[in-house]
């Protein structure tokens, strides 16, 4: 994406902060903001996949779940993302834990996504199961 596609999206995001913040070119995705979010969080928190993508592309730690004193299980980039509702945004994230070998949804998990896309189209519903059949593969290989 050119740099001016980036502003751009960054600008209509309405990120909270300064623009600049996610632009340079030594931004830190991963660093703390108030509340112990990450940048990534408040992306995935907002259903803003293009942004989800440009700072997964730029090693944000899909890992990395949220300081604070909500539940840890509430306060990772892919519990955030499924709050959102943002079909894009959860397989963006689906397929970076994928990537990185991460443990496969549980039970629980694989419900609260069936529940949040149950009336998705035909398509996204198939696509999360063949993720979800993929991930549970992978993780039995390694």
């Amino acid at each position: 994406m050119s740099d001016w596609k980036t502003q751009q999206m960054i600008k209509a995001s309405g990120w909270p902060l300064a623009p600049e913040l996610l632009l340079a070119p030594d931004a830190d995705f991963n660093a703390r903001l108030e509340g112990g979010l990450v940048p990534l969080h408040w992306a995935c928190s907002e259903g803003k996949a293009g942004l989800v993508k440009h700072m997964l592309e730029r090693g944000a730690d899909v890992l990395d779940a949220a300081d604070g004193e909500v539940s840890v299980a509430g306060r990772t980039p892919l519990y955030m993302a499924i709050h959102s509702g943002n079909f894009q945004t959860v397989m963006l994230v689906i397929d970076r834990l994928k990537a990185l070998g991460a443990p496969p949804a549980d039970e629980a998990l694989k419900k609260r996504l069936a529940s949040v896309f149950n009336k998705s189209h035909a398509d996204a519903k198939n696509r999360l199961a063949q993720t979800l059949k993929d991930w549970d593969r992978i993780a039995k290989k390694s």
